[in-house]
């Protein structure tokens, strides 16, 4: 399956580390990043040497950049989303199990994720879950009951709060409240054919055409379904890392158990 890089899988396959200078890499090595991204969710480079505009440059290998709606970009690089928790801060961005973007419309595909500076290592892991995994493990039952459901996701969902701190800075002025979407809550891999839920506990509000009850129920069950200990993976960042995702197949959580140190990272987007 890959003959120009280096894939080593994670525990449970849940994503796999790849030894590659990106930079270098030629196009059809970049088609081979792409394949593990599908069959594992999400890949992993360390000691990459990335400035703003080869990062800008390999990202749009992948796909277009997306905006992200709720913040300003960097100054003069406005596809990176610069991601931060100061020395002095309590609360994280992003914290809490979710994926990106899902009140949008067309929610990215991909997301990349660049260190800057990091916590000691093993403290501010990012960890990510499988829905590959979380799907194949479900009873028939549930399978046959999300099949065809919907839910709707909103930029005012409980994980809005973490990016208050930024909003205050460089926020872009949009309403969360005016922001939401509806998507299907089973996702297939065109180029795989796996299925994989697509339920992002830090956005979604109710699942369509059901009772309030049915969908708080039902919710509460397939979130903690979402999130198993055997369907996870912690990755530990030092400087200079680089995570690649795909939204449609990967729950992320940056574990905020750190304070009084500068966590900053360069976020990407890919439609």
């Amino acid at each position: 399956m890959f003959k120009l890089i280096n894939v080593k899988p994670c525990k449970n396959d849940v994503g796999a580390f790849i030894d590659a200078d990106i930079l270098s890499s030629s196009p059809v090595a970049i088609e081979e990043m792409k394949i593990a991204l599908d069959e594992y969710g999400v890949i992993f480079f360390r000691k990459q040497n990335l400035d703003s505009s080869s990062y800008v440059k390999f990202a749009k290998q992948f796909g277009t950049c997306a905006d992200y709606p709720m913040l300003k970009g960097l100054d003069g690089f406005p596809e990176i989303t610069v991601v931060e928790k100061k020395p002095d801060e309590q609360i994280m961005f992003g914290e809490g199990w979710h994926t990106d973007s899902t009140y949008t419309k067309e929610p990215p595909r991909f997301t990349m994720l660049y260190s800057i500076k990091s916590p000691p290592k093993g403290k501010g892991n990012t960890l990510f879950a499988s829905q590959y995994k979380s799907y194949e493990s479900l009873p028939e039952e549930y399978k046959k009951k999300i099949e065809n459901l919907k839910a709707t996701f909103s930029a005012d969902g409980p994980i809005s709060k973490t990016r208050n701190n930024r909003i205050a800075e460089k926020g872009t002025g949009i309403d969360p409240k005016s922001m939401s979407a509806v998507h299907a809550i089973v996702k297939e891999n065109e180029r795989n054919k796996k299925k994989s839920i697509y339920l992002s506990p830090g956005h979604v509000i109710k699942i369509e055409d059901i009772s309030a009850e049915e969908s708080k129920t039902l919710l509460s069950y397939l979130f903690e379904h979402q999130t198993k200990p055997e369907f996870v993976y912690g990755f530990e960042w030092e400087p200079n890392c680089l995570a690649i995702w795909s939204n449609h197949v990967v729950l992320h959580n940056p574990v905020n158990d750190f304070t009084g140190v500068h966590r900053v990272m360069h976020r990407i987007t890919i439609q």
